[in-house]
């Protein structure tokens, strides 16, 4: 029963709306009705400010970092642990405190992936942030994704990283096509946003913009 009761403390640790928070603290905005209307540190980094946005995806990794860290510490078994971090991923998806609005839950899946196997995590996430470099976030996340299952079960860690990987798609991409009201009959808007995670396909690459920014100074 104790077990139950802490994937409900997980649930509402990764609830906490840190990007809601730290726009209300330095904008006195709501986040919710900004840019892309989601708690995420992007959202907030990009429509708010660099110092908020960073905050907020530090505080929405640690929140999934300390609900595996306490499972862990509490001897729950490996089962625990990796519900402890989906759950804490769906509360940072659909928190109780906004209504269950919220974010995309990917600083709180890194969060929760580094206690898990900081290791595994280390290699996984290199194709992110090379795509986000070069292409589009949202694309290196998907093969994130699928790094960490692969990688997982290279290094025979199906258990607990590939598992939590497999379990986490649900929430975060559940979340990519909210709202779902607007998706039915419209089969481009439910790839674009699976993919892109956009209601248009993001074609342009990051990197000529960047190149362009900088032969410009």
């Amino acid at each position: 029963m104790i077990e139950i009761f802490y994937l409900f403390f997980a649930y509402i640790l990764g609830s906490i709306p840190f990007g809601y928070i730290f726009t209300k603290i330095f904008a006195k905005k709501n986040i919710l009705e900004i840019g892309w209307k989601k708690t995420s540190g992007s959202n907030v980094f990009k429509n708010i400010g660099r110092i908020p946005g960073a905050l907020t995806g530090i505080f929405d990794l640690l929140k999934g970092f300390f609900a595996v860290w306490l499972a862990k510490n509490f001897n729950f078994p490996s089962s625990i642990q990796i519900l402890a971090g989906v759950a804490a991923v769906s509360g940072h998806n659909w928190s109780i405190f906004l209504k269950f609005a919220g974010g995309r839950g990917i600083g709180t899946f890194v969060g929760a992936a580094l206690s898990l196997s900081p290791k595994l995590l280390g290699f996984s996430i290199i194709p992110l942030i090379i795509l986000g470099i070069i292409w589009n976030a949202s694309i290196g996340t998907i093969f994130f994704l699928m790094t960490t299952i692969i990688l997982s079960l290279y290094f025979n860690q199906f258990e607990p990283m590939g598992l939590f990987s497999l379990l986490s798609l649900l929430p975060i991409f559940i979340k990519r096509l909210s709202p779902i009201g607007e998706i039915k009959e419209k089969k481009d808007l439910i790839k674009n946003r699976l993919i892109f995670d956009n209601d248009e396909p993001c074609l342009d690459l990051r990197i000529k913009k960047i190149i362009s920014r900088l032969t410009r100074k």
